[in-house]
């Protein structure tokens, strides 16, 4: 997981702390929960013990608790939101970095799409209306040769 400030931490550890409060209140097993939510047991054990360090990126930790709190009774999204505004919202000077180092991908992508939709276009004008070339359309121009001979 990336590194989250000291406030960050402290807010995930309250969400964590109250969800594992609940869920033993209620008497629930970590593997029920894991099945409901199709979590793995070891990804909620990792949040409840604390061990942010083995859990993936902020975001996704935003669907586990909207998910783990919705199972547990309580409103997912809320808790979420509170994941959102404190852990998820990173600094300012960390956004400008991050964009400098990543490559803008979106170009590429564009013009491959723009390049896929005139081969198609073109490959079903094609379909639609072949050039044919028999010999019913060499006819007359062999015709109007063998016309031009015998004019001679």
């Amino acid at each position: 997981m990336t590194l989250l400030n000291q406030a960050q931490v402290e807010q995930l550890k309250e969400i964590t702390t109250h969800l594992r409060q609940v869920r033993q209140e209620k008497s629930i097993r970590i593997e029920e929960i894991a099945a409901q939510t199709l979590i793995r047991a070891g990804v909620l054990q990792a949040l409840e013990e604390e061990r942010f360090e083995e859990l993936p990126e902020p975001i996704f930790l935003q669907g586990f608790i909207r998910r783990y709190g919705d199972a547990l009774g309580l409103d997912g999204n809320a808790l979420s939101h509170t994941l959102i505004s404190n852990v998820v919202r990173q600094d300012p000077k960390n956004d400008h970095n991050n964009s400098d180092n990543k490559p803008n991908t979106y170009i590429p992508l564009i013009v491959t799409y723009i390049l896929l939709l005139v081969a198609a276009s073109s490959g079903l004008l094609y379909i639609l209306n072949p050039r044919q070339i028999t010999s019913e359309s060499l006819t007359p121009e062999v015709n109007n040769q063998q016309s031009m001979v015998t004019n001679q």
